[in-house]
């Protein structure tokens, strides 16, 4: 998306608990989250992206280019369970298109059927059939390697399951483009859409109540610009773009809430956008909010979250998906700009940088600090949640402006009830 963080971070897995949420359970809504640990991660200097949870299987996967590869969790019990390897990984210093835009895996999801999709650079697309892959996932091998023709990576990705239709963002390309690939065997390119006015493409999101089912897509434009595109892609092979709605200097993540409410990411610490998604119409600019580039919907506590590493105070924004009022805003730590969440158990994870294993830092944790659960024991990880300063790694710079830092591992945090 817009902004990119490497070096090697720590990940942290802040994981927010939101049983408060449940109805009838007359517990306060407004609880804050708690952090509860970490979990370190091998390898390189992480410069990580795109996170996703795959809610019926309990996965959280990251699309990590530092380690050329997607790292994927248990989000049930909050563990480290290996990596898919077998991407391009961090663009090199003389890449036509940049560290940023020639590096991959960017984004991810995971189709109802298993199968794993990740952008790469050079326009690819990957595929991966999970259905008996197994930890650490050292043996598996994409099924089908796509080109979407262009140049430079592909990025963010979305499904729409009812036409079998998956969309892919190709954002430095002259003219941006989105690219519909079959989610089904061969895999076919079905079309290319291009945006002549806009400067990249960024979150696709399927809306299964708007009109039948659309694609719903951001696109950021020139300064003081941006929109949210309507596309319907019942005919992939010749799609339309049915409407545009204006969203003034705001168009990089997207999530789809209830009752058709629409949070979109903006840069440049702007607050956030909450929309009607069947008219554009405005409902609520989110006070508080300083920018966010991926946002995400957690059905299980009826939240968006939003993390913001604008300024000097990287923060989780903590929003009411009902109505746009800002709940918290989580101190985060460096880094911060990917999130996604586990229904199941209201787990939140947040990558976030950190200098080193041993010192996490105080900016995630100025509130109490529990003890780390038994899930997250490991012997790379003490039993007890450490004390952290601040670190201090680059906050939206990309990958070639960012310093060397220590060893990856993972936060949680949780709400104490």
């Amino acid at each position: 998306m817009n902004s990119r963080v490497a070096g090697r971070l720590v990940l942290a897995l802040a994981v927010v608990s939101a049983m408060a949420a449940s109805a009838g359970t007359g517990q306060d809504k407004r609880k804050s989250p708690r952090l509860v640990g970490a979990i370190l991660l091998p390898g390189n200097p992480l410069a990580f992206d795109i996170s996703w949870v795959d809610q019926p299987r309990a996965r959280y996967y990251l699309g990590e280019a530092g380690n050329a590869g997607v790292d994927v969790f248990d989000a049930e019990n909050d563990l480290f369970l290996g990596r898919i390897t077998g991407f391009h990984g961090v663009g090199a210093p003389d890449d036509p298109c940049g560290r940023i835009q020639g590096m991959g895996p960017s984004g991810i999801l995971v189709t109802p059927n298993n199968q794993l999709w990740a952008t790469d650079a050079h326009g690819t697309v990957k595929v991966f059939d999970l259905t008996n892959a197994q930890p650490p996932f050292s043996n598996v091998s994409p099924i089908a390697t796509i080109s979407t023709g262009a140049q430079c990576r592909s990025d963010e990705i979305g499904f729409d399951p009812k036409d079998h239709v998956i969309m892919v963002g190709n954002p430095a390309e002259h003219p941006p483009f989105a690219t519909l690939i079959s989610s089904d065997s061969p895999y076919s390119v079905l079309a290319r859409i291009p945006f002549p006015d806009a400067r990249g493409f960024e979150q696709p999101v399927w809306d299964a109540e708007l009109k039948g089912g659309r694609m719903l897509a951001t696109v950021p434009g020139n300064p003081g610009m941006g929109e949210v595109a309507v596309i319907n892609v019942k005919d992939p092979k010749a799609p339309i773009v049915e409407a545009r709605y204006p969203t003034p200097d705001c168009g990089s993540g997207l999530a789809l809430g209830p009752s058709q409410h629409l949070l979109v990411g903006c840069g440049g610490g702007r607050p956030l956008l909450m929309l009607n998604a069947l008219n554009g119409h405005v409902i609520a600019t989110v006070a508080g909010t300083h920018g966010a580039d991926e946002v995400w919907y957690n059905a299980g506590d009826n939240r968006f979250y939003a993390p913001s590493g604008f300024g000097a105070t990287p923060t989780l924004s903590v929003i009411d998906a009902e109505t746009g009022a800002l709940l918290d805003s989580v101190p985060a730590g460096p880094g911060v700009h990917s999130v996604a969440a586990f229904r199941g158990n209201n787990h939140v994870f947040v990558p976030v940088g950190v200098p080193n294993a041993t010192a996490l830092t105080e900016r995630l944790a100025p509130r109490h600090i529990p003890r780390a659960s038994n899930s997250l024991r490991s012997s790379s990880m003490p039993r007890r949640s450490i004390p952290i300063r601040p670190c201090p790694l680059l906050q939206l710079k990309p990958p070639d402006e960012a310093a060397s830092m220590p060893p990856a591992a993972t936060f949680v945090r949780r709400r104490t009830l």
